[in-house]
Order: structure tokens, then C-alpha cells, then sequence
């Protein structure tokens, strides 16, 4: 019986350490696939078209900024930086209230109409974006901010409010109710609540849906291009226009891309353990 069972241990173990090998092969695999085109855009905004053509990803000769610089002086990148800052942070602030508020609704007020109320909020992931480009381009006409970026933060926020309701409600079920009914004995109203015990104890959650939220609205295209004007281009918008008419400086473009996802790979360095444990901790039942 012992050999049987030592035997046995051996197979599973060796089957395992393959597993474990197989898994470690594929993750490297999808490591390379996402940091070889990072690489070679990293290394681009250093090399001229000739090098570029030659020696894809070979290192740059000269480490220098010149096209950062050429880059700049086309397009305004750090005037576009400021806007998409601007509406990027606007948004992230007035969705999180708007957001923290609902979640918390839904996740702890005792009501037969809280998880319609919910439901309804998830249906946002089954709009598509272009079903609401032309009701979105009307309303702007009609509220006469079209071209304005406060409209766009609006516009923004009410987009991100589904992602961010369901995340955050997920995470407050998590959270005992007997803090909140020792607290409210000791004589704290509800804004005592939501600031001393809900709050610090969703951190995680908000970090999550904070983070995701900026990758989104940075990162968002069709909107800004429509709802914009050529004073108000956020950083998306004026990348294209570093293309040349007829022949174009890849590096020049390179250079403008690195300045376009240094903000959302600082964001996703510093946040990713609290995106992963608030993702999971979404993933629970309430």
C-alpha cells in the first residue's frame, strides 16, 4: 500500500512540475507578445526611418530627444496632456462620488428594489458605443456645450458608472454590518458611517475601479474626436497628427505614443496588486 501511494505521488507530482513548466511557458509567451511591441515603439522614438526600417528592434545609436522636441513643437503634446488630464481626473472624480453613493444604495439600504435598481445599471455593458454616438452628438448640440470638455466629463462619468456600481456594491457586501450597527449605537449618523467604515474598508475596490476607469476614459477615442474641436484635443486626438502628408517620421509618432501610455503604465504599476485583489474581491457573492 505504501509503494502504491508513493508511486502515486510521484506520477501527480511529475504531472504538476509539466503543468507548472506549461503554465510558466505560456505566461512568458504572452509576456513577450505584450513587451515586444512596447519595446520596439520605445526604441523607434530614438532612431531615425532609415534605422528604424534596417534594425527594427535593434538599440538606438544615440539616446537623445530630439524627437520628443519635433513631436511637441507640431502638435502641442503637453497642452493635449493638460486637457486629457483634466477631463481624465474631472471624470474619475464626479463618477466615484456618483458611483460610492449608488453602490453603497444597493449594497446596504434594505429595499425589494435594489437589485432591479442593479440590474439596471449592468445593462450599461450591453450598449455599444456607437448605438449612442448620435443621441450623445445631439444632446451636446442641443445643451449648447457641444465642443466643450465639461460635456465630455459628463459624458464620461455616466459611462463608467456601470463598471463602477457593480465593482463597489460587490465589495461592501463583503463588509460585516455589525461595524456599521455598533457605530450607528454609538451615535454615528451616516455620513459618519460612509466616511469612518465604508470608505477605508472599499479602498480596495475604489483603487480597482479608479484605475480601470482611467486606462478607459485616457485611452477613449470616438467621443473626444466628436465632441471636440481642434482647442480643446485631448492627447488621443493630436497623435494622428503627427503624421506627415506625404512622408512620415515614424519616430516622431513613436515618441508621441511613448508620451500616450507612460500615464497608464505608471497608473498600472503602482495600482496592480490593488486591481487584482479588488477584482477578485468583486468576483465573490455578495
Amino acid at each position: 500500500m505504501a509503494t502504491f501511494l508513493r508511486s502515486n505521488n510521484r506520477i501527480f507530482g511529475g504531472r504538476r512540475q509539466t503543468s507548472l513548466w506549461v503554465n510558466y511557458a505560456v505566461a512568458g509567451f504572452y509576456a513577450l507578445l505584450i513587451l515586444v511591441p512596447i519595446y520596439y515603439v520605445f526604441i523607434s522614438s530614438f532612431k531615425s526611418n532609415q534605422q528604424i526600417f534596417a534594425a527594427p528592434l535593434r538599440l538606438p545609436e544615440v539616446w537623445d530627444l530630439v524627437k520628443y522636441f519635433e513631436a511637441q513643437q507640431r502638435v502641442n503634446l503637453l497642452r493635449a496632456m493638460g486637457v486629457s488630464f483634466y477631463i481624465t481626473i474631472a471624470s474619475e472624480i464626479l463618477t466615484l462620488l456618483a458611483g460610492f453613493l449608488a453602490a453603497y444604495a444597493i449594497a446596504r439600504i434594505p429595499n425589494r428594489f435594489a437589485r432591479w435598481v442593479e440590474t439596471f445599471f449592468s445593462m450599461g455593458f450591453l450598449i455599444p458605443a456607437f448605438a449612442i454616438l448620435v443621441p450623445v452628438f445631439l444632446l451636446a448640440a442641443r445643451t449648447q456645450l457641444l465642443y466643450k470638455p465639461i460635456f465630455l466629463i459628463g459624458f464620461y462619468s455616466a459611462a463608467r458608472l456601470s463598471l463602477t456600481v457593480i465593482l463597489l456594491a460587490s465589495t461592501m457586501r463583503e463588509i460585516p454590518r455589525e461595524l456599521e450597527e455598533s457605530a450607528v449605537c454609538d451615535g454615528a449618523n451616516i455620513f459618519h458611517v460612509l466616511r469612518h467604515i465604508i470608505f477605508p474598508l472599499s479602498r480596495t475596490g475604489i483603487a480597482t475601479v479608479m484605475v480601470l476607469n482611467f486606462i478607459e476614459i485616457w485611452n477613449e477615442y470616438l467621443f473626444a474626436l466628436i465632441l471636440l474641436n481642434q482647442e480643446t484635443r485631448t492627447l488621443q486626438l493630436v497623435i494622428p497628427l503627427l503624421r506627415a502628408e506625404r512622408v512620415s517620421d515614424y519616430s516622431i509618432i513613436a515618441a508621441g505614443l511613448v508620451i500616450a501610455v507612460i500615464p497608464v503604465v505608471l497608473i498600472f504599476v503602482l495600482f496592480q496588486e490593488r486591481i487584482m485583489q479588488g477584482l477578485y474581491s468583486g468576483g465573490v457573492k455578495g
